[in-house]
C-alpha cells in the first residue's frame, strides 16, 4: 500500500480524530490508590465486572486504604490515652475523697454516741445522788429497828435498793477496810502502834458509787500509825 493510497478504516475515521488514541486502562488509580470503578477500565466481551478487576490491583488499593486508616488511628490514639488517663485520675480522687468522707462521718457517730453516753452517765449519776439521802435514812431505820425483815417497810426499802443497784449504784465502806482517801473521808483517828496502815474502825455514813464514779465517799474513823 503507497502513502497516497487509504485503508476502509481511514475512510470510516472522522476527519480531525487522530490515527492512534491511548487508554488507560490501569485499575488502580495511581494518585490516591482507588480501585477504578468498570466504566474507566472497559472490559473484553463476555468478561463481569467482577473479573475486571486485577487480584493484585485490588490487594495494592486494600493494602493503601489499610495504611490511611492506621495513620488516622495511630492519631486518635494518643489522645484516647490521654482521655482515658484524665478519667481515671478522676476516679481516683473521688475514690479517695469518698474513704475520707466516709472515716469523718464515722468519727463523728462515735463522738455523737460517747457524747449521748456521758450525758446518760451523768443523768441517771444525779437521780441516784439525790436518792442517797433516803437510803441513809433506810439505814438508820434498821439501826434503830423501825424496818425489820417481814414488815411492809422491810419490802419497800429491799426493792427500792434493788432497783437502785440495777442502774450501777453500789455501797462501800467497812469496818476492817483499808483507808482509801479517795473513797474515804476520815472525820476522826485514833492513833495505833501495832498496826501498820490506816483501816476504817468506825462507819458514820457510807459511800455510794455509781460504776467507777464516786457519788459520795464513805464517813469513817480511822485506826492506825500517827
Amino acid at each position: 500500500m503507497t502513502e497516497n493510497q487509504s485503508s476502509p478504516d481511514d475512510a470510516q475515521r472522522p476527519e480531525g480524530e487522530p490515527r492512534f488514541s491511548f487508554t488507560d486502562k490501569r485499575k488502580v488509580n495511581p494518585e490516591d490508590g482507588t480501585v477504578r470503578p468498570s466504566g474507566d477500565a472497559p472490559a473484553s466481551e463476555g468478561q463481569s465486572a467482577q473479573e475486571q478487576v486485577d487480584p493484585i490491583d485490588a490487594e495494592a488499593a486494600k493494602l493503601f486504604e489499610q495504611a490511611a486508616a492506621g495513620e488516622d488511628g495511630a492519631s486518635a490514639a494518643p489522645a484516647d490515652a490521654g482521655r482515658v488517663a484524665e478519667l481515671e485520675g478522676q476516679v481516683t480522687a473521688l475514690t479517695e475523697q469518698l474513704k475520707r468522707d466516709q472515716a469523718e462521718y464515722v468519727n463523728s457517730r462515735r463522738r455523737i454516741e460517747a457524747a449521748a453516753e456521758v450525758s446518760k452517765e451523768a443523768a441517771i449519776a444525779g437521780v441516784l445522788g439525790s436518792l442517797i439521802g433516803v437510803l441513809d435514812d433506810l439505814e438508820l431505820g434498821r439501826q434503830h429497828g423501825d424496818i425489820v425483815e417481814g414488815t411492809p417497810f422491810h419490802s419497800i426499802a429491799q426493792k427500792l435498793e434493788e432497783v437502785l443497784g440495777s442502774h450501777g449504784l453500789k455501797r462501800f465502806g467497812a469496818v476492817g477496810e483499808e483507808f482509801d482517801p479517795n473513797l474515804h473521808e476520815a472525820l476522826m483517828h485514833e492513833d495505833a502502834d501495832d498496826v501498820e496502815t490506816a483501816t476504817i474502825s468506825l462507819v458514820m455514813q457510807p459511800g455510794y458509787a455509781m460504776r467507777d464514779r464516786v457519788l459520795r465517799p464513805a464517813r469513817v474513823g480511822t485506826r492506825g500509825p500517827s
